[in-house]
């Protein structure tokens, strides 16, 4: 039985995917051969209940996507290519400028990235296999935001920089066991792009240079696991650890974030099969409430709470899995100078497909 939901990872942060090796552990068809692939699409919202942007709902709609490919290579060993959107930030002020020194302009943030993970398993034993691998990974983007009377805008890429994985995991077929445990390493992402700074209160000249500068992706800890709990009946979940403290976006004049706590987020699941062809399932996820990036406005929620259905269809070797989730976000209050921003009521609805076929 083989039932998740089919969205992403819901609401302002930036930390999406979840880096999880899911497909890995695949068993495929005949030739111990998977193919997935999986698009989502997530619509986040926040009231702003004070401040000078009150009234704006700065979180955009995105549409993440993941692929997958698993093969045998002899009966102990196999690998498998994932790829993914592991972080991305779509946060705009358009419909509520800020003013500074009277002058309008509007805050925000549109980051993508792409990862792509090539990962061996070997089976140690009939019951334990340990896997490792790299992982290529990009990010462009450009962020808008201020200090003081300085409106600083910047537009940066990169190119395919490499980090690692290892994990170990343990397996029990005859009761649908499987605990994995996984670290990813942090990359050093080499950027370069342009950066512009405007003082608003026009005292000083508009200046724009070009930059290079380095922003290392935090390292993680995932732990995956499931069991049969009953006839036709899954226990599954999930706890990811990541080391966001420290994480900064900075070029050589100005710092434009710089996370301030690490984070943990848990999932729990129940999946059934009802008849051959249909199977569902129920999940539940809790990030703990924090001062996550509390220095910037660009991230207007910390924590969310939320709950996913999904169903899954198989027709011979191909399965079709839908999913809806539904997330409540946790409030946060930024220190805007001599005003705060209240952002209150945020909630993210996340639907998606996924198409898996095994051969």
């Amino acid at each position: 039985l083989t039932t998740a939901t089919a969205t992403s990872a819901l609401a302002g942060g930036i930390d999406r995917s979840g880096q999880f090796l899911g497909p890995l552990f695949e068993k495929g068809g005949e030739t111990g051969s998977y193919f997935q692939f999986g698009i989502s699409s997530v619509e986040p919202s926040v009231g702003v209940a004070a401040g000078p942007v009150a009234g704006s709902d700065p979180l955009d709609t995105y549409v993440p996507w993941s692929a997958a490919i698993k093969l045998d290579v002899t009966d102990k060993l196999s690998f498998a290519i994932i790829g993914d959107q592991p972080f991305g930030a779509n946060v705009n002020y358009n419909d509520a400028p800020i003013r500074l020194a009277g002058v309008p302009f509007t805050p925000g943030a549109n980051i993508t990235s792409q990862g792509w993970t090539g990962v061996l398993r070997y089976k140690v034993t009939e019951n334990w296999s340990a896997h490792g691998g790299l992982r290529a990974q990009k990010i462009v983007g450009s962020v808008n935001t201020y200090r003081g009377t300085d409106f600083m805008r910047l537009d940066a890429n990169s190119g395919f920089d490499l980090g690692g994985l290892v994990g170990v995991a343990y397996e029990r077929p005859d009761i649908a066991m499987r605990v994995a445990l996984t670290y990813n390493s942090e990359i050093d992402q080499g950027l370069s792009g342009s950066e512009s700074i405007d003082d608003l209160t026009g005292v000083n000249p508009a200046t724009s240079d070009t930059k290079s500068f380095t922003v290392t992706t935090p390292a993680s800890l995932n732990l995956e696991f499931q069991t049969g709990v009953a006839a036709n009946t899954l226990l599954f979940g999930s706890v990811r650890y990541v080391e966001w403290k420290g994480v900064n976006l900075t070029t050589d004049e100005h710092e434009y974030v710089n996370f301030e706590e690490n984070s943990t987020t848990y999932s729990l699941g129940l999946g059934r099969r009802f008849s051959d062809s249909w199977s569902g399932a129920v999940t539940l996820g809790f990030e703990p409430e924090g001062n996550f990036i509390s220095n910037s406005a660009l991230a207007p929620t910390t924590g969310s709470q939320s709950i996913g259905l999904a169903a899954t269809y198989t027709q011979g070797n191909t399965t079709v899995t839908t999913g809806v989730t539904y997330a409540k976000l946790g409030e946060r209050k930024f220190d805007f100078g001599s005003t705060d921003i209240d952002f209150t009521d945020g909630e993210a609805i996340g639907v998606g497909v996924r198409l898996g076929i095994n051969f």
